[in-house]
């Protein structure tokens, strides 16, 4: 444990020199605003809650004071510590050699080094993934005395609990306990254990449960708050991207998510090197194929073991792949492992030549991941750049309809008045009710994607245009604020008038 002792403060290190003091996104807004008054009814945060992760924030806010920072540093300190069962779990199945090289994999990976210096939830999630993968394949482990055994398996059951309380989309992880649970019982017989396991998850998901309920005030107002929510979050199943077909789409999400964020291979916005990245990635899978042709894999040997491993990664990945929004790479962290893993094993089939282009593959990793967090430390996101503009080039007089770049332009400039929104009949509704003048209309390029109304571009210009890094920001990388034209100025009401009896063409997403 001392190799991975040393990997976790090379994290670590690599990570604090490029914490974010400020808000990126949506969610950001929403832990900070949680950690100066937890408040579920007003999204700070959003459901579920997280509250095992705010837990975690409020211990770190007592140490640093900006919330941004705080939330920074926990997720820095996640990711570093990640590496101990991740060492654990690799040493257990592929040896030392392997152990090492998927610990220091993690601790550069381009992926991994970005969320671990975001205030967001994810380096805090998979770290608990990790140890209920890590807890559960020593209950797996024969060698062990029954009582050690048990206490694992009862560990299984908190962490399985406590990651529900970090993000209840983490679900399919049950999956890995029931396996170890259900090999645990074939061996022992000791299936009251197995119980006990269950209950642990219970009373720890009890515990979170019944403190936001208390938060919002019954468990009736719980209830009503999750079926608002999560009718609207999982209305459109992955999100906002909108590829033709499941193959499409299937390779979008491993060219984006698992690749080119995940190793760091080619994508916009990504540095040069990351062909290299993706040279040394097809080294792996023909070193893969060689391990094949030699028969070399003996899954049978472990076969329980390799079964957990699946248990870890299938259920998950699927949800992921269906229920999740495929522009948004954090969503795969607890299974990044899983990937370089099979990315280092694969090159170090090569037995002589695979440590040195294991050596490469870790140095332009670490290229690609400096210069996406040097890229995040300085310069604003399009949204930051947004509310910035608005807040210093729009008439008192205006009003600004977005979407998602809402909450983020209210909470760094409350002066500015902005409505929410993605329908027409909304957009219709306000712009009467408020009795905006054109002069005074603003749209973003998300609502009028909402629209759906081609002929609207006729009464529009462009007023600003605010980009970023498609790598960082996938959702909102590109935002163009949009004015009513000066010509069309008289003929605007007239056009909203005439819309007033046409059928709804809107659908609305939610983006989360």
């Amino acid at each position: 444990m001392k190799r991975a002792a040393i990997i976790a403060l090379l994290a670590l290190c690599l990570r604090l020199p490029f914490l974010a003091s400020g808000p990126g996104g949506w969610d950001d807004i929403d832990f900070a605003l949680g950690m100066k008054q937890y408040d579920l009814t007003t999204m700070q945060p959003h459901f579920p809650g997280y509250p095992v992760y705010m837990v975690a924030a409020f211990v770190a806010g007592r140490i640093i004071e900006d919330p941004y920072l705080a939330l920074s540093s926990l997720s820095a300190l996640a990711s570093a510590l990640a590496v101990f069962p991740l060492y654990s779990i690799v040493h257990s199945y592929s040896g030392p050699r392997a152990a090492i090289a998927v610990a220091l994999l993690w601790a550069i990976a381009p992926l991994s080094v970005v969320l671990g210096t975001q205030p967001l939830s994810d380096s805090f999630g998979t770290l608990l993934a990790v140890l209920l993968v890590a807890s559960s394949m020593r209950t797996l482990d024969q060698s062990r005395k029954e009582r050690s055994r048990a206490l694992y398996l009862i560990m299984s059951g908190i962490c399985l609990g406590l990651l529900y309380g970090v993000r209840v989309s983490y679900l399919a992880f049950c999956a890995v306990p029931l396996w170890a649970g259900l090999m645990y019982g074939k061996d022992t017989r000791r299936w009251s254990d197995v119980v006990y396991a269950i209950l642990c998850v219970f009373l720890v998901s009890f515990s979170w449960t019944y403190a936001m309920a208390v938060n919002v005030g019954s468990i009736h107002g719980l209830w009503q708050m999750a079926l608002a929510f999560t009718g609207g979050h999982f209305s459109d199943w992955g999100g906002t991207y909108t590829g033709g077909n499941a193959i499409e789409r299937l390779g979008y999400w491993l060219g984006r998510q698992w690749l080119a964020a995940g190793l760091g291979t080619p994508w916009p916005g990504q540095h040069w090197i990351s062909w290299s990245v993706a040279g040394l990635f097809i080294l792996s899978v023909w070193g893969w194929s060689v391990r094949c042709k030699r028969r070399e894999l003996q899954i049978g040997k472990r076969g329980r073991e390799f079964v957990l491993l699946l248990m870890w990664g299938v259920p998950y990945g699927l949800w992921a792949f269906f229920a999740q929004n495929v522009d948004k790479p954090r969503h795969i962290l607890p299974l990044l492992i899983l990937l370089l893993w099979l990315t280092a094993s694969g090159l170090l089939t090569f037995r002589h030549a695979g440590k040195y282009m294991l050596a490469v593959l870790v140095c332009c990793m670490l290229i690609v991941s400096w210069t996406q967090v040097r890229d995040q430390r300085e310069n604003s996101s399009p949204t930051v750049q947004l509310a910035k503009y608005a807040a210093s080039h729009l008439p008192t007089s205006a009003v600004v309809y977005t979407y998602e770049e809402e909450r983020i332009m209210h909470y760094l400039h409350p002066e500015i008045e902005t409505v929410r929104l993605r329908k027409w009949e909304d957009f219709k509704t306000s712009v009467f009710s408020r009795r905006v003048s054109p002069e005074s209309v603003f749209l973003t390029n998300s609502v009028l994607e909402g629209f759906k109304r081609p002929q609207i571009w006729r009464y529009i210009r462009e007023r600003a245009r605010f980009t970023g890094n498609p790598w960082l920001y996938p959702t909102y990388h590109d935002i163009t604020l949009y004015e009513i034209r000066s010509e069309q100025k008289t003929g605007w009401p007239r056009f909203l008038q005439d819309t007033c009896n046409e059928p709804s063409v809107g659908n609305e997403k939610n983006p989360h």
